[in-house]
């Protein structure tokens, strides 16, 4: 049962890792590919460390597994505040309407 489980994690999170780098290459503008990269992308990266955490159950393997999800869980969110503000300091110009 608990493959089942890590399996399902980690097929999750590579998909939300494969739709974040799709919505990088995707998306028409920088606030929006910003925002598709953090969200999806720590979910992503979140979701394989739990299935690490899970098929390995050792205790060295879930606290690094614990440390990077709090790590991300506490910098991406940062990093994107930091990255629109200086977009939008710089007067980077939203996109608007359609291609």
């Amino acid at each position: 049962m608990m493959d089942w489980v890590v399996a399902s994690c980690l097929i999750a999170g590579v998909l939300f890792s494969f739709f974040s780098a799709l919505g990088i290459l995707r998306m028409p503008d920088a606030y929006i590919r910003m925002h598709s990269s953090t969200k999806a992308g720590t979910i992503g990266i979140g979701l394989i460390m739990v299935a690490a955490a899970l098929h390995f159950q050792d205790i060295s393997v879930t606290s690094r597994a614990v440390g990077i999800i709090a790590f991300l869980l506490m910098t991406a969110p940062v990093a994107a505040q930091l990255l629109g503000k200086s977009l939008l300091m710089n007067k980077y110009k939203m996109w608007r309407g359609h291609d």
